[in-house]
């Protein structure tokens, strides 16, 4: 009786680990955990902190994908995370479009809302958005802002996107050298890149975020660059995945 017991519950728990990797699309390789594939299928958003782009678990052969994946590469990021939900593409077939004006809408960025974990306060993750320029081609667009983010001060940046008719691109990368509190340098110009890619994938929207930083991994400067810079980062992808 005990015997059969177990072999029930192992072949229930069995088909539902089935079911769920079974919502999860193939693009991603065995470094995404059983927890994380589970929480994607939940339609949870799915957070890596890595520490190395070597670790990323996507492998996707779609366009946009490679070329966000080479970007990461060149970068030789000391800090990486991964921010990764799904979304059914039926009854969202508009959804590319939709994502689009929403993290198009630079000016917006002031009202997202982020937690200090050092502060223990929620704060606008930026205080200011300035557009020094936008253009617009086809699908493609362009544009440049001076974003104010403390303790960084205003950052320069360049936004990017392309789309198409089932792929959405977005990279986001600093212009100038960023200070901590003014007091040290501590990223150079495009050393801060953040990517998302939309693609298609087994009738499902993936929705691909990456942060990646190229600082100094120096032991008493670590900790606060990740939480200063990754938290973010993520903090921003969450956000229009979420939105």
């Amino acid at each position: 009786m005990l015997r059969a017991k177990r072999f029930f519950f192992t072949a229930v728990f069995a088909t539902f680990i089935a079911f769920s990797y079974a919502n999860v699309p193939k693009c991603f390789n065995d470094k995404l955990s059983s927890s994380e594939r589970n929480q994607l299928s939940e339609g949870k958003t799915v957070i890596r902190n890595l520490d190395s782009y070597k670790k990323l678990s996507i492998v996707s052969s779609n366009p946009a994908m490679q070329k966000a994946l080479n970007v990461i590469k060149n970068l030789k990021p000391a800090y990486v995370a991964e921010i990764i939900q799904l979304y059914p593409y039926e009854e969202n077939e508009n959804f590319l479009d939709t994502f689009s004006d929403k993290i198009m809408d630079i000016e917006s960025y002031v009202g997202i809302p982020y937690y200090s974990e050092r502060a223990k306060e929620w704060y606008d993750l930026y205080s200011s958005v300035a557009i020094v320029s936008s253009e617009k081609k086809g699908e493609n667009s362009l544009v440049l802002a001076n974003m104010e983010m403390e303790p960084f001060g205003v950052i320069n940046t360049r936004i990017e996107t392309e789309q198409t008719a089932d792929t959405f691109y977005y990279i986001s990368t600093n212009l100038n050298q960023l200070r901590y509190y003014d007091k040290f340098n501590c990223v150079g110009p495009e050393k801060m890149k953040s990517v998302v890619v939309i693609f298609k994938a087994d009738n499902q929207w993936v929705l691909y975020g990456v942060g990646a930083v190229n600082a100094p991994s120096i032991f008493f400067l670590r900790d606060r660059v990740e939480t200063s810079f990754m938290n973010r980062i993520k903090t921003f992808c969450a956000y229009f995945f979420k939105k």
